[in-house]
């Protein structure tokens, strides 16, 4: 019986934590696939790779007018602004890319 009782109770606090999980979470940027990386992530109602997947495809969409070039259509549905300090040689830009009440929040540094 008591086996049974701290099933149940280990069951609930799985249930319970699930979507406060679920809810907001800092990701593991994925690869940078040009001369650059990601350095953050974070996202909020979606997955991991949900987050990766705008990412990365955010990215495709910047540079596909050249390297410093800006995204100004949706990606993966999603409306994304960007915010940048520029120098010579990189960008450094923070984007936040929204789809209703889901959020994907990521930071980048672009070498030029």
């Amino acid at each position: 019986m008591k086996r049974l009782a701290a099933l149940v109770f280990a069951l609930c606090a799985i249930v319970a934590a699930a979507p406060a999980a679920a809810s907001a979470a800092t990701c593991t940027p994925p690869k940078y696939p040009g001369s650059g990386y990601f350095t953050s992530l974070k996202v909020t109602k979606v997955s991991c790779s949900t987050g990766k997947s705008v990412a990365l495809a955010f990215h495709k969409c910047r540079t596909r007018h050249g390297i410093t070039g800006h995204c100004t259509s949706r990606v993966k549905g999603y409306s994304c602004r960007e915010s940048r300090q520029k120098i010579s040689t990189e960008i450094d830009g923070k984007v936040t890319c929204t789809y209703g009440s889901r959020k994907v929040s990521l930071t980048y540094q672009q070498n030029t």
